[in-house]
This record gives C-alpha cells, structure tokens and sequence, in this order.
C-alpha cells in the first residue's frame, strides 16, 4: 500500500459500525489461529483502558512474517469469533474488503470513516521489537495512542527497542492507563499482565505433530 493512500475510495457502506466518542481499542493480528493470549489480552485492555469494545482485525497475511503454515481467512475469522465469549470483542475484516496491506493504511481509513470515534492502537509486547520495521511507524504513533501489553519473555526487551527508546518521555504512567486515549498525541503506555503463554506459533506446531501421528 502506498503512503498516502486514496481513503475515498475506500469509504464503502453504512458508516455507523462505531458511534461517535465510543472508546475502540484495536488488535490487530494474522490470528493464525487465535489463542488465549488474544483474549488475555484484549481483556486487560478492556478493563484496564476502560474501553467499550475491542475489535479483533484480521490481517490477510503479515507481510513482514514467513509463516510456516498460513490457515485460510475464512477459517482464521471463524475460528476467532468461535474462541469469543463476549460482546466486547468483535471481529473485524477490514483489511480483507478494503485490500489494506499495513496498519498505518488500516488507521488512516478508520480515522477518516469514524472521525469522532476515539481509537487506540493495542499489540502484544512480543511485537514491539520488530515496530520500527513497520510501515510509517513513526506515524502510526503520531496518528494514534498505542497500548503495549505484556507477554512472556517481552518485559525486560521492551525498555531496550528502538521505538521505547526514541519515544520514551512520550511514554504515560500505567496509573493513567484510562486517560491515554484522549492524551496528546503521540502517547504509549507499558500494561503489566497476567501472562498467559499461549502463542499461535506452537499451537500451529502442535496441530502439525497431531496431523503426522493421526495419519
């Protein structure tokens, strides 16, 4: 996707998918396939944030990943809102119908389509390593809050990548977490979590060593 991409064209639809002032946190992933982690996740931003909801955007395909094994959309999509529980967390193929390839695409549009909505932008501390190779990534975080949660083996890293490194006094107190979403931007906050070890990785792993011995 190029860098200024032609939003127009890609208004499509009814517009009142989110109302006004209502508090969005986005995840956005492959979910290939979605796990506990996701919704550990997704449920410490919800309370922690206080947000009205969570949208879960599946990605097509990462395209910054090699992926193993890369299940099929329809099946990714399935299989997550199969996993759900809650209102709260809703599933979102944006990206699949409106042909967005990187996240700065997929936030430029939802901004331009919910003008008065208020996002933030939420992703697993095992991400944040690789966030300076993201497209734009610097505007990302000047377009919209982003929440960092904790995941296993990512606390210690997270202080030494070069997005903490050069956004550090931008960072804002876990004590304020309920306020960054209207905070000036751009703004990121560190949430300490229950860790929960589940990854999309091993699971894949593991649905690949029961397929050998069930043959």
């Amino acid at each position: 996707m190029i860098s200024k991409p032609k939003i127009k064209r890609w208004i499509i639809g009814k517009t009142n998918f989110a109302s006004s002032n209502q508090r969005i946190g986005i995840l956005g992933g492959s979910f290939n396939p979605s796990h506990d982690g996701h919704i550990k996740i997704s449920e410490a931003a919800l309370k922690k944030l206080n947000l009205d909801i969570i949208w879960w955007v599946v990605s097509p395909r990462n395209p910054l990943k090699k992926y193993d094994v890369l299940f099929d959309f329809k099946k990714r999509t399935s299989s997550a809102k199969n996993k759900l529980k809650t209102s709260k967390i809703i599933i979102n193929d944006i990206e699949q119908r409106t042909g967005t390839i990187y996240t700065i695409g997929t936030i430029e549009y939802l901004k331009k389509k919910y003008p008065n909505t208020k996002f933030i932008w939420i992703m697993g501390a095992d991400n944040l390593r690789y966030f300076h190779l993201w497209m734009e990534w610097e505007k990302i975080i000047k377009e919209i809050p982003i929440a960092i949660i904790d995941r296993p083996s990512s606390s210690l890293d997270v202080s030494s990548t070069i997005f903490a490194n050069k956004y550090k006094k931008y960072r804002i107190d876990e004590n304020d977490a309920s306020y960054i979403i209207n905070s000036k931007k751009p703004c990121w906050i560190f949430l300490h979590n229950k860790l929960n070890f589940n990854s999309s990785t091993e699971i894949r792993k593991k649905l690949k060593i029961y397929n050998q011995n069930d043959r």
